[in-house]
């Protein structure tokens, strides 16, 4: 196991639960055969074959000095990770959600495969409304990996796809607790050499991100960790877990890019940031400055390197200071341009390196004591919110027959940051997905609308203000 994968279980606790979830609205009328929780699942049970990271478990040993290993499991059973739910005949989307908030509330069975499909049937019992689940942690997979995970286990038409006999007889491999504690032994006598060729790359981070500011961007910086200011929802966490969604119509995102410049990501950042603002005053606490979010950043180049996190993050403004959506717009895209140069700067796999040297039982011991002594209630804000894009399928997609309408991804939140929102771009829209800690924002669905409602009035704002050409 990669140190950055063993890392994502080292910070799960019992609040802090490292699992990627995911609502995928499904148009089960274009199955072929019909629909059946039973044909579903068999069929899913088939094409996990092919998926070997949805077959493998943690495998450990109380002598192992080293991380944990992935291995087959032999005994897998497509029982322990899809199952049903039935809502009553006149449940409703915020019913479907309130549902999934709770099944976003539990941690994986660490004993089985890491990850989980609810399908959850609502409405007519013989035409139902059909939505899946999906609970993967983040050891497993990055987003990256996980959308080609999707397109491996869905296809873009209606036939249910081939399995590759090549990927069915791919195997994890086998425990083997003498390999394990071995390869734990090298490690540790390793790490004296790994830490003094890690540390002196790591102090000259700085340097290197000073360097890659460059002379053109009038002074910016990506913004410090622990200078972002304090909210509402900058606390320690809870288990409990809400969810919300929001679609964005791609063509207006297009069309904010058109007139003004810069990214799809730019356009997130603005409508997050200014929903948030808009949730703050609301509640009165708005920002004293301008709120920073960490962004996810994939640092995979192959695919074929298989399950392994690759993944690495940036620091950026919201701007949220700025009251006028169209200028908090362009010095969000100022100021995300130098974030990506300095980002860039540092080696993708030093902070896997780092996870891979570092003790577990120092990883572990001290994410306990963090939670216990509930210090993220204590010290300064290190970021206040989590905004991450995966990428989404160009074409439709079909999972096992049934029509992929919405895909909603929400990532894990982490103690200080109760609030984090992912988004995807699905056959024509963005979607959004806003998970918070139900004790600090009850009412992610609040900040989902919010956020639709930033992006009109952005596309509004600027039909006046087109870039010239």
């Amino acid at each position: 196991m990669s140190g950055l994968d063993a890392s994502f279980l080292y910070l799960e606790t019992d609040e802090q639960m490292m699992v990627i979830n995911g609502v995928v609205h499904l148009d089960v009328s274009t199955i072929g055969e019909g629909y059946s929780f039973e044909r579903l699942r068999s069929g899913l049970a088939r094409r996990v074959k092919a998926v070997p990271p949805f077959r493998r478990k943690i495998h450990d040993s109380r002598l192992n000095l080293g991380h944990p290993a992935w291995v087959e499991d032999f005994d897998f059973d497509i029982a322990h990770h899809v199952h049903r739910i039935e809502l009553g005949p006149g449940d409703d989307e915020d019913d479907l959600l309130a549902t999934c908030g709770r099944l976003a509330s539990t941690p994986l069975d660490r004993a089985h495969p890491l990850w989980q499909v609810w399908i959850i049937e609502r409405g007519d019992p013989a035409a139902p409304t059909v939505t899946a689940f999906c609970r993967v942690h983040h050891a497993l997979i990055d987003g990256m990996l996980g959308a080609e995970l999707l397109a491996t286990l869905a296809a873009t038409d209606a036939s249910t796809p081939a399995q590759d006999p090549e990927l069915v007889r791919t195997h994890v491999g086998r425990a083997n607790t003498v390999q394990l504690i071995a390869g734990g032994a090298r490690d540790l006598i390793g790490r004296p050499l790994a830490f003094l060729r890690l540390l002196p790359e790591t102090l000259s981070v700085p340097m290197a991100m000073k360097r890659a500011r460059g002379r053109t961007d009038d002074g910016q910086s990506m913004p410090a960790p622990f200078t972002a200011p304090r909210t509402l929802f900058n606390r320690s966490l809870t288990p409990h877990r809400a969810v919300a969604t929001a679609t964005l119509d791609l063509e207006a995102v297009k069309l904010v890019t058109t007139r003004l410049g810069g990214t799809v990501n730019d356009v997130l950042l603005t409508v997050v940031g200014g929903a948030v603002r808009s949730y703050l005053e609301a509640h009165g606490d708005p920002p004293t400055s301008s709120m920073v979010a960490i962004v996810p950043m994939s640092t995979r180049e192959d695919l074929a390197t298989g399950g392994a996190n690759q993944v690495s993050a940036m620091f950026a403004s919201l701007a949220t200071d700025l009251p006028d959506p169209v200028e908090r717009y362009r010095t969000i895209g100022a100021a995300a341009e130098t974030a990506k140069r300095q980002a860039a700067s540092i080696r993708p796999a030093l902070l896997d390196n780092w996870g891979r040297m570092s003790p577990w039982w120092l990883l572990d011991a001290g994410m306990q004591v963090y939670e216990s002594l509930r210090l993220a209630d204590v010290h300064p804000v290190i970021y206040n919110l989590i905004i991450s894009t995966v990428p989404g399928p160009r074409k439709p997609l079909y999972f096992l027959g049934a029509r992929i309408t919405h895909m909603h991804p929400f990532g894990p939140l982490l103690h200080g940051a109760g609030l984090s929102v992912t988004s995807v771009s699905i056959d024509g829209h963005l979607d959004l997905g806003v998970i918070s800690c139900e004790h600090l924002v009850p009412d992610p669905a609040v900040i989902a609308r919010g956020i639709e409602a930033a992006l009109d009035e952005l596309v509004e704002l600027t039909r006046e203000r087109e870039r010239p050409r």
